[in-house]
């Protein structure tokens, strides 16, 4: 009978250990907040620390509210986001890290006409947990900090050709809206209501498209909004998406610089 026991502990014991890995990397997740309001079209929330502020990247510029429950923490980590409320697509566009001072940010698109009711609730997941620490404390005996460090340093080895940046430019006339995804794989561009994009082109200077970094727009010529409203991540498949906003009838003439580095 005690070897019957004995054999029923040793038999369940992986199937325990299993069941317990998700528990304990949810138990690092912490909520951020939960946002409420009305979408007409595309509404962008910043979160930085215990700021928070949400800006309407196009529609109708209607009422919102975050009711914080932590602030995000200056680390790296993963913000996901639960959606209970909304028929549009809700996702993270940016996730937090050193080169954008730890600062998500959440898009909101609502393709439907006239607004939507929206309640998205954001959560936190720290990149290394207490086991991660202790590993690398065991592996280089200066824990954390070092394993960071040499993080950092294949970043800026994959990176390097960030420092020469790469440009990429585009010029077309525009009714109403256009996105332009910019990948490893080229540009692609399509509109978003509106007459369809006329005398689009785009051509690259610089190093290429990096998997890392940032990308930051200046505008030549164009009577509306032009803004990247998701940065590239490996979450993305490293892509950048421009989104141009034209506010008047008719089409309006654009031209500007997409800088990646």
């Amino acid at each position: 009978m005690m070897h019957s026991r004995s054999f029923m502990r040793h038999a369940w014991a992986p199937l325990l250990m299993a069941m317990a890995l998700p528990v304990a990397a949810r138990a690092q997740e912490r909520e951020l907040g939960t946002w409420n309001g009305r979408v007409d079209k595309e509404t962008q929330i910043t979160i930085r620390g215990n700021s928070v502020s949400s800006n309407t990247i196009s529609g109708e510029q209607l009422r919102g509210r975050f009711r914080l429950a932590s602030p995000l923490p200056s680390e790296d980590g993963t913000v996901r986001v639960a959606v209970t409320a909304g028929r549009g697509d809700v996702s993270v566009v940016q996730q937090p890290s050193a080169q954008n001072g730890y600062t998500a940010i959440i898009r909101m698109f609502d393709r439907g006409s006239g607004a939507d009711r929206y309640r998205v609730t954001a959560y936190f997941t720290p990149a290394y947990g207490e086991r991660g620490e202790r590993g690398n404390r065991g592996m280089n005996g200066r824990g954390r900090e070092m394993g960071n460090r040499v993080g950092v340093g294949r970043n800026n080895d994959v990176g390097a050709g960030a420092r020469t940046a790469a440009t990429l430019r585009w010029t077309g006339d525009v009714d109403a809206d256009a996105e332009i995804r910019w990948r490893a794989g080229g540009v692609t561009q399509r509109n978003i209501g509106g007459s369809p994009l006329r005398a689009a082109r785009s051509s690259q200077r610089g190093s290429g498209v990096i998997r890392g970094g940032s990308v930051t727009v200046t505008s030549r010529a164009g009577r509306g909004n032009v803004t990247v409203v998701q940065q590239p991540t490996a979450t993305n498949d490293w892509t950048a998406v421009i989104r141009v906003h034209d506010p008047q009838p008719g089409y309006g003439h654009y031209d500007f610089d997409a800088i990646w580095q």
